[in-house]
């Protein structure tokens, strides 16, 4: 095997496997139910060179390399945060599409008790049945104020097995996790995988755009970013990632400033998935013009009452996860809960490119 050249400096490489695909992304989707079928693999992966590690190179795949798209540069003051607009850099070179994605997305984690770790024992058998490519975390990532103090209980021993094996982790901040220092020493925590408090993510067919949803975000930087991204991405699955709802049955529902702020760029530019934590509980929404979406906050967190209404496909109070797995054409939602029982499974298809229709429809959820 050959080892490619050390990509060059700065923030845009990071490890874990990666491959871009040249597919242009499409404004909405159809949404069926489907019998689940175990995924068939993309490239072998190599993700233990030790010897590579001090080097600081990215995790080799057999045809691909990661790359990580930076937003707002890390770590930095708040004060100078505000005065400095993120940027994004492209790729050096072409790097060869894998064919399918795996990963895991989950919120509300950092409680450090026996609920989490029930639910990060169940994501570690998903690993071990079908290898997932990384895992999301949605923000609140260490209870109660975000402090490092408090990392090897919430996440280094209940993700250890995950860890081990090199899955990459790549969260957002969660109002919790700003309480400290405003999040600066997350965003400083590499294993958390944050470049900036936004920045973007390519891994084969689905692009990953992570925001910083908190009260004190600077969105006159980070709105410009994210318009200019979606619009220049090429993926064909676009998925957003922030802490906070937009539309919630729970106990904080809809957010009409996020929804005006957000949702008109999602339905421009076809962003399928929205994906947050905040409401503990697990739901998916049906399609709303175009985009699903999709709350995991059942991850270690006191749980709170959810109250489904028209516009919920699925609403649960449970300690849960979701499994997404993506191809140039289809990404399926499977959720499970803390003891392993599947709640909920759905699939968006694209149909084409220049867009989808269809209605939905729910698979019952499995004892």
């Amino acid at each position: 095997m050959t080892v490619p050249p050390a990509p060059p400096p700065g923030p845009q490489w990071a490890p874990g496997p990666l491959a871009t695909a040249s597919t242009h992304g499409i404004r909405g989707q159809a949404i069926r139910s489907l019998h689940w079928l175990p995924a068939r693999r993309g490239p072998l992966k190599v993700t233990s060179l030790p010897f590579l590690r001090p080097l600081a190179l990215a995790t080799l795949v057999l045809g691909g390399m990661s790359l990580l798209l930076a937003g707002a540069p890390r770590p930095q003051p708040a004060d100078a945060q505000a005065a400095s607009a993120p940027s994004q850099q492209p790729a050096a070179f072409p790097i060869r599409p894998l064919a399918q994605v795996r990963f895991l997305a989950v919120a509300d984690t950092g409680s450090g008790n026996g609920h989490q770790q029930a639910v990060a024992d169940r994501m570690v058998e998903r690993h071990r049945q079908l290898p997932v490519d990384l895992v999301v975390l949605g923000g609140d990532n260490i209870y109660p104020d975000g402090s490092l103090s408090r990392v090897e209980s919430t996440f280094h021993r209940p993700y250890r097995a995950l860890l081990e094996a090199g899955v990459p982790f790549h969260a957002v901040l969660g109002n919790h996790d700003i309480r400290t220092a405003n999040g600066e020493h997350q965003l400083a925590f590499r294993p958390f995988g944050m470049k900036g408090r936004w920045y973007a993510l390519r891994r084969g067919p689905v692009e990953l755009f992570f925001l910083d949803t908190n009260h004190n975000a600077a969105w006159q930087h980070q709105m410009p970013w994210l318009k200019k991204a979606l619009a220049a991405s090429t993926a064909p699955w676009k998925v957003v990632v922030g802490h906070h709802p937009i539309y919630s049955s729970g106990f904080y529902g809809d957010d009409p400033v996020a929804i005006a702020r957000l949702t008109p760029l999602f339905e421009r530019h076809g962003v399928q998935l929205y994906i947050n934590g905040h409401e503990h509980h697990y739901e998916r929404s049906r399609p709303l013009t175009g985009t699903t979406y999709l709350q995991v906050g059942g991850g270690g967190a006191s749980l709170r009452a959810v109250l489904p209404n028209e516009r919920s496909a699925l609403a649960v109070s449970a300690y849960s996860f979701a499994e997404i797995s993506v191809t140039a054409e289809r990404l399926e939602i499977l959720a499970w809960d803390a003891r392993g029982r599947r709640l909920d499974q759905a699939v968006l298809r694209r149909s084409g490119t220049d867009g989808a229709t269809g209605g939905s429809a729910l698979l019952p959820s499995q004892p």
